[in-house]
């Protein structure tokens, strides 16, 4: 039973907002610790980059101060898929069991019978998505405690990775397991996203002793401690910098960083040092950025890492998954070029929508769609494949009072511009503008304890349409949407097929729609709806203009 069905919570945690070790009790000399990486509960989930990197640099602050032991289990150990960690292009999975949607897992494992999915209804109409137990499981995790000799000698310190706050439910069921094996004994404490930016929600609903809110700043600089693993890892996550200049209304950015607005950089001989020294020990050689904002001052920071990087010719491939700005890789063909020599394998650009009042309207004043049309060109002129996976763009979608067209618009956009759409799903953050503005519909909603607080955070997850009810479409509208972003990411050698691109093919498709739409008047009767065609001719007869939001229009010459 969850503590909504009628369980009572636990006790509420202490929230620590300046945290450090030195302040619990004990000489670290005599004291041992468990750093563990909890299950994800979702109905899905991407494995490519779990590795729990605030977790392990804890590690690395603990055996600096000379604790005496430090056990580590990570439920959300990855491996490749192709069993091969040499294969760039190989996948990462972890393993996966469907559990029921509205359960907790504090006693059992998985469901006793056939799991009861979410339903998402509007309009008559039903989606069913089944909750999973992502990573190891609950009984393997009992074995580890046991093997280890945990129950009898419990560590003193128990330190616990949070990472979505809609991920909650698993830190919570992982709590009163740790009660149930080891007693009250040792210290529990959560730290992470979801402790940072939701940090009363954790204290009164995980049973946590102290709730970590914000940085442990003396563990910011450290190297991850990958000697934890007993296993190697195939890849290691490396951050060069904290902090972003912007406050984008759907980010938490500056909450995590203690509300700290300037971006703190490491130095770059430290940064290449970290990445040697991995390779060196541990034979890695991908290697995942991640940073709030990795292209602020790259021209002293980022660059001189890559130029370090190439002149040393090393075997390397780099990513930076959360995204590369376009304002400046519009700015800066160099900065393309040092990429590509640096052999990043993937460029993600955030382009989110292809309306500017919708950017602006989310506080992203710095960035224009001119941006992502000029990157994509200078991304592709410094060889990365444009149209191939190569080069994805980010489409947000699902935010509260979108129109359908919109959503299309902005997929055809980064479609044509870029080629490979990946779909984002919004979820509203706590602590950000957007999440505070909709209060009154979780509450509506049910998501709310008697207090107000948003008690049901699970529910915000962007994979359950949380906006559904208030946005235009119709559940049968978003899962097409999702049926068409995979359809135009579909290639045949290695590339896409451009909507609008200046072949005769691409030409002969828009004239097939330019035409029915003349013949039909603008609105036709397909299969008992009626549907709008969506391209329009321009003045000049020989292009289409792609009709985009807000009279954002882009030209393509046929």
């Amino acid at each position: 039973m969850s503590a909504r069905n009628g369980q009572s919570p636990p006790p509420a945690g202490e929230i620590a907002r300046h945290f450090s070790p030195d302040s619990l009790p004990g000489n670290p000399c005599r004291k041992t610790a468990l750093l563990i990486n909890p299950p994800v509960y979702d109905t899905q989930y991407w494995a490519e980059w779990s590795q729990p990197y605030g977790l392990v640099r804890i590690a690395a602050l603990l055996a600096k101060k000379r604790y005496k032991r430090v056990e580590f289990f990570d439920f959300m150990e990855a491996t490749p898929l192709s069993g091969d960690p040499k294969d760039p292009e190989g996948k990462r999975g972890v393993p996966k069991h469907r559990i029921h949607c509205d359960e907790a897992y504090a006693e059992q494992s998985g469901p006793a019978f056939r799991a009861r999915p979410y339903v998402i209804e509007k309009g008559g109409e039903r989606l069913d998505l089944f909750k999973y137990h992502f990573g190891k499981t609950w009984d393997e995790f009992e074995l580890w405690v046991k093997a280890n000799d945990l129950a009898k000698h419990p560590p003193h310190e128990i330190y616990i990775a949070s990472v979505m706050s809609y991920w909650w439910e698993s830190t919570r069921d992982l709590i009163a397991r740790l009660r149930r094996l080891l007693g009250h004994k040792p210290k529990i404490i959560i730290g992470g996203i979801y402790s940072s930016i939701a940090p009363e929600h954790a204290a009164r609903y995980t049973g946590a002793d102290i709730v970590v809110a914000g940085e442990v700043c003396e563990a910011n600089d450290l190297w991850t401690d990958l000697s934890l693993y007993r296993k190697t890892p195939t890849y290691a996550i490396i951050t060069p910098s904290r902090g972003c200049p912007y406050n984008c209304h759907y980010c938490a950015a500056r909450t995590l960083n203690g509300g700290v607005q300037q971006v703190r950089f490491r130095k770059v001989d430290d940064i290449f040092a970290e990445m040697r020294d991995k390779y060196d020990r541990f034979g890695i050689r991908d290697f995942a950025l991640y940073a709030d904002f990795l292209l602020i001052r790259h021209q002293d920071n980022l660059m001189p890492l890559l130029r370090k990087i190439v002149e040393a010719k090393m075997p390397w491939r780099l990513y930076a998954p959360e995204g590369l700005d376009t304002r400046f890789l519009a700015g800066s063909q160099e900065l393309c070029d040092l990429l590509k020599a640096a052999h990043f394998q993937k460029i993600y650009l955030p382009v989110e929508n292809a309306d500017d009042g919708v950017l602006m309207s989310l506080n992203r004043k710095h960035v224009k769609l001119r941006h992502v049309v000029e990157a994509a060109q200078n991304i592709g002129r410094a060889g990365f494949r444009v149209r191939h996976q190569d080069v994805s763009g980010y489409c947000l979608y699902g935010l509260p009072g979108e129109t359908i067209a919109s959503v299309v618009q902005t997929a055809m956009f980064v479609s044509d511009v870029i080629g490979s759409i990946i779909p984002m799903l919004f979820a509203p953050v706590p602590s950000t503008q957007l999440f505070d503005k909709h209060h009154a519909y979780y509450r509506e909603r049910g998501w709310c304890d008697e207090s107000g607080m948003v008690r049901d955070l699970h529910m915000l997850n962007g994979k359950l349409f949380p906006f559904l009810r208030v946005n235009e479409g119709t559940v049968a509208d978003y899962i097409d949407i999702q049926r068409m972003m995979f359809m135009l990411n579909e290639s045949y050698r290695s590339k896409s097929f451009s909507v609008f691109g200046p072949g005769s093919v691409a030409k002969s498709f828009r004239q097939v729609i330019v035409n029915f739409k003349n013949a039909q008047g603008e609105q036709a009767l397909i299969d008992g709806q009626r549907i709008t065609a969506m391209p329009r001719q321009s003045s000049d007869p020989g292009s289409t203009t792609l009709v985009l939001p807000r009279r954002v229009a882009v030209e393509i010459e046929n």
